[in-house]
């Protein structure tokens, strides 16, 4: 039993490479819920609350939400920041939104476990004018560029910006020549046209950008402006000083845009005939390993009149890794994308998002819809889910995860308990799960028969949790899939149990999966607990 629960676990890997639905997160606006759902359409998980918009999983397993707080702002913006564990409490309630910004659309975790941000800063109309806005296209009493800010957490309620960057610090303009951005539009690509579109602002959302994303390789910052009709791209790898202006940082050029795209005449290179984007959201980076790694994904909105498009687009980066002007059309490329999915009838003109998935399918919410479908690279469809009602959903986010904790770390005076839930496809109701753990790491890993390997190293704690679960410290490590796809374990030592020697050591664990037949069918992510003295 043994050989084949090992070689059912190697050989499992192999095929979830190749694809599983998996679970699903996103948030229909009018059930004032977050849901995960599973590859049947099941919900598996919600976590309640009230006014739901941008989300984000982060890479312990919480879940960061934007929560709309009322009366606040224009259509898009939320107010307040919440992180919740998978039981759904607490960890950080902050209130982003004061009297000089407004917090909208999108948020994103970084590597460092900071939390970027899309708001609009609120500025008095005079300011815009000041920096050489036509007073004919601003009626409104406010000015709201946009800016991102960086936010670490510092309590429960609060949180400091370590690091921001603002629109209007990089403006140009050619409607009044006393002011010191005054010049030609077509000279300075790198800055932003205060007075484009020429539209008349009764609110003052002059940007209405709607989506954010990070890239870790090169520390560059995407965000979308919708009224634009374009993506732009800045150096993160910049002090909030430095963003401020046009030179220093990582690449040199401060906070000044590396790279915009979707719509030349935005900076007077091209007419509407150029335009490639229309009204889009949320543009993603493709992570590392996945096809398609570094290109990036847009959804756009009003691609034909009734007809919306999601787009894959690969940057023009020079010998030295940063984006150039594309010399014979003197306009940032690429020419066009490098991969379209687009179909009559798939048609959203506002909200949405896709995301490129490690098998290299494409997940799109088609948000006014409220539909969310998987296509493969030849446009196929492979999966959907429609919400029921006509419930919008803004955007929505694969998770690989079906493990998560409620503790990272015990300790050998102490003792600790952590308990595990495991959220699984409802299809493996009846399926029996083993909980494993390894003290030694997960690489190289276990060596098996056939060139096969355990992506746990083989030591004292697998064997025991493989040979006597449900015994002593391991409750319900080995149980069966409920209806609903889930299932709960806990590992509860008792203080002094665990031995000095092991402190500082980190138990990493998963779960496997096994049918009926005696297979593995899923291994999930490995989480890491770490022991303390």
């Amino acid at each position: 039993m043994l050989k084949m629960l090992l070689v059912g676990l190697v050989s499992t890997c192999s095929l979830l490479a190749q694809g599983a639905p998996g679970l699903r997160l996103f948030a229909p606006v009018a059930l004032n819920e977050v849901q995960l759902i599973d590859g049947q359409g099941t919900v598996v998980h919600t976590w309640p609350g009230f006014n739901n918009l941008a989300l984000h999983m982060t890479e312990d397993g919480s879940l960061l939400r934007g929560v709309i707080e009322p009366n606040i702002g224009f259509p898009g913006t939320t107010g307040r920041l919440q992180k919740l564990d998978i039981e759904g409490n607490l960890m950080w309630d902050m209130l982003v939104s004061n009297a000089q910004r407004l917090m909208h659309h999108a948020i994103h975790e970084l590597p460092n476990g900071n939390v970027l941000m899309m708001v609009a800063d609120y500025l008095p109309a005079s300011f815009a004018i000041a920096q050489g806005r036509d007073p004919a296209l601003l009626p409104a009493v406010e000015w709201l560029p946009e800016s991102i800010l960086e936010i670490q957490q510092t309590g429960p309620t609060t949180g400091q910006v370590v690091w921001e960057w603002h629109v209007h610090d990089h403006v140009i303009q050619d409607f009044d020549s006393t002011k010191s951005n005054f010049g030609v539009i077509s000279d300075h690509p790198e800055l932003v046209n205060i007075n484009y579109p020429p539209e008349v602002l009764t609110l003052g959302d002059w940007n209405h950008a709607n989506g954010i994303d990070y890239d870790p390789i090169n520390d560059w910052i995407v965000i979308s402006a919708r009224a634009q009709d374009e993506v732009w791209l800045i150096d993160h790898g910049t002090t909030t000083a430095e963003a401020a202006g046009h030179v220093g940082g990582a690449r040199g050029r401060g906070g000044d845009l590396l790279w915009r795209w979707g719509n030349p005449e935005a900076y007077d290179r091209g007419t509407s005939v150029d335009r490639q984007l229309f009204q889009q959201h949320d543009p993603r980076f493709i992570p590392p390993g996945y096809p398609g790694a570094g290109n990036m994904t847009i959804f756009n909105n009003q691609h034909l009149p009734s007809q919306s498009a999601v787009i894959e687009i690969e940057l023009p980066v020079d010998a030295q890794g940063m984006p150039f002007i594309d010399p014979g059309s003197n306009t940032f490329g690429p020419a066009a994308p490098v991969w379209t999915f687009t179909e009559p009838g798939f048609f959203s003109s506002f909200v949405s998002g896709a995301e490129r998935l490690a098998n290299g399918n494409t997940l799109i919410c088609s948000g006014v819809e409220g539909r969310l479908f998987e296509v493969t690279a030849s446009g196929q469809t492979v999966w959907s889910y429609q919400s029921p009602g006509t419930d919008i959903i803004y955007q929505a986010h694969s998770v690989d995860r079906r493990l998560w904790i409620s503790s990272d770390e015990v300790s050998v005076a102490n003792g600790g308990r952590v308990d595990f839930t495991h959220i699984v496809d409802t299809e493996r109701t009846g399926d029996f799960y083993y909980l494993l753990g390894s003290l030694t790491g997960t690489l190289p890993g276990t060596p098996l028969p056939g060139g096969l390997h355990l992506p746990l190293n083989e030591d004292v704690l697998l064997i025991g949790m493989l040979t006597y679960p449900n015994l002593g410290v391991f409750e319900d490590t080995l149980g069966m899939v409920d209806a609903q796809g889930r299932a709960s374990s806990a590992i509860d030592i008792p203080p002094g149990l665990l031995l000095p020697a092991l402190i500082g050591l980190e138990m990493n664990l998963l779960h496997a999966l096994v049918d009926g037949t005696g297979y593995v069918v899923e291994v999930s992510n490995v989480v890491t607990v770490t022991i303390g003295a």
